[in-house]
């Protein structure tokens, strides 16, 4: 039988946004009872060591700003020992919320895939899934990874580039989705009702059930 089981890669070093406890409640709540544990790694310099361990580089980034996004492609490697039990590994964001994700993300979708991303056209930040295996988990040494994660300290969105082209290339199966309902808006209007998630979309009272939301635009928790 298939390993499931799927664990999320977050490091992050700098200070915690204000909605934090209510986005580890949530956590909690909403994705660890539907199979989904998490990994949150604060430890910098123990990263720091990580990196020029297993990439033989230095980490440029510094605590505090989003050069580690530019290493998420690369955290199935980074952290292979950490999820050997898992069939599954991913990254999401600490601005996002969840709703009935098994609604969408079902046994039989992932078994037909290698990686999962909720975006239409990338690998992106706020959900992507990836199976655990050495062929993905090594994915991002098919490009010119250094440039990217050794260069600059400021976060160069390669991930949804060159990475992203590289999977598509690769001939591993893939899937892009966009289930987020609408990241644009401002002010969401947003309810969470017996594990699953609607959003008042077009603000008319007229409410949609949507997998997640990031709430990348307002940096406000959503939801009451």
């Amino acid at each position: 039988m298939a390993n499931l089981k799927k664990i999320f890669i977050t490091p992050y070093f700098g200070e915690f946004p204000e909605w934090m406890d209510k986005y580890k409640a949530h956590f909690e709540e909403i994705l660890r009872p539907k199979g989904y544990d998490w990994l949150l790694d604060t430890d910098f310099e123990g990263f720091k060591k990580r990196v020029k361990d297993k990439l033989g580089i230095e980490y440029p980034g510094l605590p505090g700003t989003g050069k580690v996004w530019d290493y998420r492609g690369a955290l199935g490697f980074l952290y292979e020992k950490e999820i050997e039990h898992y069939g599954w590994w991913g990254h999401t964001d600490f601005d996002c919320v969840y709703g009935n994700v098994n609604k969408w993300v079902t046994d039989e979708f992932l078994s037909k895939l290698d990686v999962h991303s909720n975006h239409i056209s990338y690998v992106n930040g706020c959900w992507s899934l990836y199976r655990n295996k050495n062929e993905i988990n090594r994915l991002f040494l098919g490009t010119d990874w250094r440039k990217y994660m050794a260069g600059s300290p400021e976060p160069n969105g390669w991930i949804e580039g060159p990475f992203s082209r590289q999977l598509e290339r690769s001939g591993f199966p893939y899937k892009y989705t966009f289930w987020q309902g609408n990241p644009y808006d401002n002010n969401p209007i947003l309810k969470l009702e017996n594990g699953k998630l609607f959003q008042d979309i077009d603000h008319n009272g007229q409410w949609v059930e949507v997998f997640m939301f990031h709430f990348r635009r307002s940096k406000a928790w959503p939801l009451k």
